[in-house]
């Protein structure tokens, strides 16, 4: 949809306020006009020269400034809107593939610890901002490889993360083409659209004719000092990959979490979410403001006018001075942006970001409670999610089922219904082997049901198919380094790909 057939107003009711101030503005000129009769006895030009101050209010007094400029406020307050705004859960929900540059520079103690020491904390950071969304890792230099799939618990990732190490990769190089292909086929099996995000230092000037051009939202955080050079630019400009350059703090991470969040405006545009821009009329008020504030405007006049604004923003709660220039729902998105989620909770009076930042702060069954009575796909899918963070499975079940019943197509709803299923029914399952075998077995009895080198062999080569509650338990079971573990079968995968 265009910007133009998109275009609306959120907060209609508040242009009713125009007509008003547009008859109170022909009461002020006609006021004015029958002012400049009261002596028309005397001529014009000498009674110009007479009155003080009438000529230097000429094009310049209160109601020729201060109306137009509460028509803009008018017109702010209203909420024009266009641009979709994307939705907290789905931004962050939605999954992330990491392909993590393990290339030799990678190693420079440039940036303290190192650039790879480096990108492994905004990792682990990135992962705790987006609360339980899945998360893929891949590692590359010349050839790329799968280390984690799209898993929702960084715990069974931080291992692997920890022992990745430019010296396990079997060939050198720095092309993230092969990751970015590796990725696409990862998210190719998810029902939600996905990003990927390369962390990288630079990029091989040879690889940018063959990185992929279409695909999945991409976004590079780039840890080197200069931001990666002329290579890195050239390839972000023909990719259309959306660059970040390392910071100490996490504003990096707010700048890569606004790149990946992109690909989902387009999904919210179809539920009607749009980005409420009144803000850009404060611009043309605020200067026909600066140009009311001059010598010899009448003071009374600029105290009605910060009356009115002190009295606009009715029930909000200002931290600073800026804030009384913000609604309440804006103040929370504030404080949400800056991870204070528990105040932002407090702030909005929208209950889907309000349900967002209670999510944010582990209060999942809260968030939950506020979604019951919106009675939309998304609202319920949401409230599914919070609920499966709270273990409220079965609840979660039926939200998923509420969502499908409202929109069949939600494939996100499904997917998750069919993993809050296997939950139930797995948990049923442990439930009723445990209370079979309270009745069978005496209290103190122990069974062991296997010893030494019994039990069921299997043989795990690269084209196993393996669950991912399979995986993660047959990896703990390796009794080895991570690090090695990887470097093997980095070689075997490498090895078989020629």
């Amino acid at each position: 949809m265009s910007p133009i057939a998109a275009f609306t107003f959120l907060r209609p009711w508040a242009l009713l306020a125009l007509p008003v101030l547009a008859l109170l503005w022909l009461a002020l000129q006609r006021k004015g006009r029958a002012d400049a009769l009261k002596s028309p006895h005397i001529a014009p030009h000498l009674l110009a020269a007479l009155t003080i101050g009438r000529g230097a209010a000429k094009g310049s007094s209160a109601p020729a400034l201060l109306i137009p400029a509460a028509m803009l406020m008018a017109i702010a307050a209203a909420g024009p809107a266009w641009r979709p705004a994307p939705s907290p859960f789905v931004t962050e929900a939605a999954p992330v593939v990491v392909a993590l540059d393990l290339s030799q520079s990678m190693a420079r103690g440039d940036i303290q610890p190192s650039r790879l020491e480096r990108a492994k904390q905004k990792i682990h950071d990135l992962i705790a901002l987006r609360a339980g969304g899945r998360v893929g890792l891949i590692a590359y230099a010349g050839s790329a490889h799968l280390v984690m799939p799209l898993t929702n618990d960084p715990t069974a990732l931080e291992p692997f993360l920890e022992g990745l190490d430019p010296s396990i990769m079997p060939a050198a190089g720095q092309r993230p083409s092969n990751a970015a292909r590796l990725a696409e086929r990862l998210l190719a099996n998810e029902p939600q659209a996905g990003s990927v995000l390369f962390v990288t230092d630079g990029i091989d000037p040879g690889d940018i004719a063959d990185f992929p051009r279409e695909g999945s939202a991409r976004a590079a955080l780039i840890v080197a000092p200069d931001g990666g050079g002329a290579e890195i630019r050239n390839w972000s400009r023909q990719a259309g990959i959306a660059t970040v350059t390392s910071t100490l703090d996490n504003s990096d991470l707010d700048a890569v979490q606004r790149a990946l969040a992109s690909s989902f405006a387009r999904a919210e545009a179809k539920q009607g979410k749009l980005q409420d821009d009144g803000w850009i009329m404060a611009v043309p008020a605020g200067l026909l403001l600066l140009v009311w504030f001059r010598r010899g405007t009448t003071l009374n006049w600029a105290m009605m006018a910060l009356a009115l604004v002190l009295a606009g923003p009715v029930g909000a709660r200002a931290d600073d001075l800026s804030d009384l220039f913000r609604t309440p729902d804006q103040q929370g998105q504030r404080l949400y942006q800056s991870h204070r989620y528990a105040e932002a909770a407090d702030r909005f009076t929208d209950p889907s970001w309000r349900a967002a930042a209670l999510f944010r702060s582990g209060k999942y069954m809260e968030a939950a409670g506020l979604l019951a009575s919106i009675r939309t796909s998304t609202a319920q899918y949401n409230r599914g999610t919070a609920l499966v963070r709270g273990r409220d499975y079965r609840g979660a079940k039926a939200a998923f089922e509420q969502a499908l019943k409202l929109d069949p197509a939600n494939a996100a709803a499904r997917h998750n219904l069919d993993v809050t299923e296997k939950i139930i029914a797995y948990l049923t399952s442990v439930g009723e082997a445990e209370d079979q075998g309270a009745q069978s077995e005496p209290p103190d009895a122990t069974v062991n049901d296997l010893s030494g080198d019994q039990g069921k062999r299997q043989r795990i080569d690269r084209n196993a198919q393996l669950s991912e509650d399979a995986a993660e338990q047959w990896m703990r079971q390796v009794q080895t380094e991570p690090a090695d573990f990887l470097k093997s079968r980095f070689a075997l995968e490498n090895q078989a790909a020629r």
